[in-house]
């Protein structure tokens, strides 16, 4: 995707033309693209919503941003602006390793100094972040993820990231392009971003996705994709691709609302994305930009009073990847006791 670094858009200047560079080329430092990143980490991670909570401090050996997702996983990101290498991975290894069995106190240190923080203390500001007031604070960073970024890299990083993947350390290595017009006066990052569908070992994936039905720009629009079956998202102009990830007829899909919990429970019957309207509307009932459908067969819709929370569902043994646009839940037996439940409810 091609974002304005400047505003953080996401449309190209009609009949402008835009030139690749290097970021020393353009006289930019790695701390600003570190910034753009902590700043508005949907750069990076267009498919969740994620909590920064820390970045690199002059003269101390950490990562460059720190982060938590929405299922308490401690994210460290080490940033590259020219080329990387096989020391990178090295460097990387080195900040996780120095982070295993971190303790909260020591998170929300590092929370606390961050000069982008306005959470308070942080399990509090997490717990809110997930909808789930009794998150153990122990699992707070319990396990990671770790993510290169970088324009480039040579052979030996990739093959050792795949390496390190395929024994099950969740690493990924994402590429990011710089382009500026002729005159240097518009800068746009082209970054892909973290494919969520591609973390995690799939051994125990039983069908099941996650869909955050994502309306805090059009209020009730969870309710227009109930009735008219579907699910759908906007505001994405690579749409079709947030939303397929490969998806398939016939599996499950749990839609969860913000600040009620999941609401129904429904089978993929048609996995092709395709362009749709009449979903996101904004308070005017205009149509909301870049929408996208795939049509669901919601068989079991839960009333509010009746939705499962997060809280419930962690309970249960799940702490929801809610925060996801669209995502699998790995942990296919426990999946299977939230879609039990649902099911229940339903007939209660």
């Amino acid at each position: 995707m091609l974002y304005e670094i400047e505003k953080y858009g996401d449309k190209l200047v009609p009949n402008k033309q835009f030139i690749e560079k290097s970021a020393s080329e353009l006289g930019i430092k790695e701390k600003s693209i570190e910034n753009w990143i902590a700043e508005k980490p949907e750069l990076l991670f267009p498919n969740e919503v994620i909590l920064v909570i820390g970045q690199s401090v002059s003269g101390q050996k950490m990562a460059d941003v720190l982060a938590l997702d929405s299922s308490g996983n401690l994210i460290i990101i080490e940033i590259k602006r020219d080329w990387s290498d096989r020391e990178t991975v090295g460097q990387l290894l080195s900040y996780a390793a120095r982070l295993q069995g971190v303790t909260y106190e020591r998170l929300n240190i590092e929370a606390q100094r961050y000069s982008g923080w306005q959470g308070g203390d942080l399990l509090t500001a997490f717990r809110e972040f997930i909808e789930n007031e009794d998150f153990p604070r122990e699992d707070i960073g319990k396990t990671h993820r770790l993510f290169i970024v970088a324009p480039d890299s040579d052979q030996e990083l990739k093959s050792i990231v795949t390496w390190l993947r395929y024994y099950g350390l969740p690493i990924q290595f994402i590429p990011f392009s710089l382009f500026a017009d002729k005159q240097g006066d518009t800068l746009f990052m082209r970054i892909e971003g973290v494919d969520i569908g591609s973390e995690g070992p799939e051994d125990t994936w039983a069908d099941h996705w996650i869909f955050n039905t994502n309306e805090t720009y059009a209020p009730g629009a969870y309710e227009r994709m109930f009735a008219r079956g579907v699910i759908a998202i906007y505001g994405y102009p690579n749409g079709p691709r947030n939303l397929m990830r490969g998806a398939s007829e016939g599996e499950k899909v749990l839609a969860y609302v913000n600040n009620q919990g999941i609401r129904a429970l429904g089978i993929i019957t048609d996995a092709k994305v395709r362009e749709g309207k009449d979903i996101f509307l904004d308070k005017n009932g205009n149509q909301q930009p870049d929408e996208y459908h795939i049509k669901v067969k919601w068989d079991y819709l839960l009333p509010k009073d009746r939705a499962l929370s997060n809280r419930e569902a962690s309970s249960m043994g799940y702490n929801l990847p809610f925060r996801t646009v669209f995502g699998r839940l790995h942990k296919g037996k426990h999946a299977e006791k939230l879609v039990k439940e649902i099911i229940i409810r339903s007939q209660e």
